[in-house]
């Protein structure tokens, strides 16, 4: 934040002592304007909405010095006048929500032609300005993106141990409603995790890329794919455990809780321990102690895969609660295998550094 904050703050003063000291603009303050209206969150996007600024403000001075200069001042050709930036504007590509065009034109068509030229020339100054600083010194999103990640594992992490211990003993349907309802909500923080990580890869466009960095982003996009495919399965398992409390499509209903298999609880838990390892190592990235516990858990719900596996063969397979039985047992399956470290889908979520110390601690332990 403080970054930024000084980047923006410094711009403003360069803009202002360019207006002022080189080019004896009336209007220095325009100058600043235009690097806060350029400015974004990182340097492609800073790029764009220069450009995007500095033709709204072309478009807006031509549509007021034109329209001044053949119909005169009135209500009705201040109507038309913005009307006509608008569509000009949306013509050229410049987003709806910039309405730098018909600003402009209005303060042409109050304040003359005069002071359309200053402020053209301003917000070039600042346009410019605000290009150059972000490009200089680029905001890095990278962090960022990492700790919401790490946030969403970690409430991940948190919802399969509930959800264990809350099937470790009969429940009912409105609690298996507030399951659900937390497993929807995941799909919020999910976005804001897509937001961050889509920005950290942004950031790095027209910068000068670190393979640090470089791979930082690579981590961070395996990231994002194994938690969307988590909690799209996690939310599955709440689903059906909602279904089984609520007696739906051929259920029992929330009396046959009580009798729900022990092992899809224990599952359920080393789901939750491997989430939790898995967000330790997006935090501290080499840390290979994290690495031997997410295999612990790993390993451990492979072996608790079986045995429920064992347990379904044991069930008819004519019931309702075969079916619903084995939908969790793949749910949690998907679930151990995304965030698998070795044999899963996202190996590149884990730095080799945490992998070389695992494999020394590993070592060590033997000798």
């Amino acid at each position: 934040m403080l970054l930024p904050t000084v980047t923006v703050t410094v711009g403003c003063l360069v803009a202002w002592w360019i207006a002022t000291v080189l080019i004896g603009s009336p209007q220095p303050v325009l100058a600043p304007t235009g690097v806060l209206l350029s400015v974004t969150a990182t340097a492609y996007s800073t790029l764009v909405q220069a450009v995007q600024q500095t033709i709204a403000v072309l478009v807006g001075l031509a549509a007021a010095i034109g329209f001044v200069q053949v119909f005169g001042t009135s209500a009705a050709t201040m109507a038309v006048l913005v009307a006509v930036a608008l569509v000009v504007s949306r013509t050229v590509g410049i987003p709806w929500q910039n309405t730098q065009a018909p600003i402009t034109a209005l303060l042409v068509f109050a304040l003359g032609r005069e002071y359309g030229m200053a402020r053209l020339l301003d917000i070039v100054i600042g346009a410019v300005v605000g290009a150059t600083l972000i490009l200089v010194i680029p905001p890095r999103h990278v962090g960022r993106a990492i700790k919401d990640m790490a946030d969403l594992a970690d409430i991940l992490a948190d919802l399969c141990s509930e959800l264990a211990e809350g099937v470790r003993q009969p429940w009912t349907a409105h609690q298996a409603q507030k399951w659900l309802a937390r497993a929807r909500r995941l799909s919020v923080r999910l976005r804001s995790a897509h937001e961050s990580a889509e920005r950290a890869n942004e950031s790095l466009r027209f910068t000068l890329r670190r393979a640090r960095t470089r791979q930082r982003l690579r981590r961070i996009m395996q990231a994002v794919a194994c938690l969307e495919h988590a909690c799209l399965q996690l939310r599955g398992v709440a689903r059906a455990l909602a279904d089984l409390a609520a007696g739906v499509r051929g259920l029992p209903g929330q009396h046959e809780t009580g009798s729900f298999p022990q092992v899809f609880a224990d599952l359920l838990d080393a789901v939750g321990k491997a989430y939790a390892c898995f967000e330790q190592l997006l935090v501290v990235p080499g840390n290979g102690e994290d690495l031997l516990r997410l295999r612990a858990a790993v390993a451990e719900g492979e072996h608790l895969e079986r045995a429920a596996r064992r347990q379904l063969a044991e069930m008819d397979p004519h019931s309702p609660l075969w079916t619903l039985y084995g939908a969790l047992l793949e749910d949690c399956v998907q679930l151990r295998y995304e965030v698998d470290p070795d044999g899963g889908p996202h190996r590149d979520a884990i730095l080799p550094r945490a992998r070389e110390q695992a494999a020394w601690f590993t070592s060590r332990r033997r000798h």
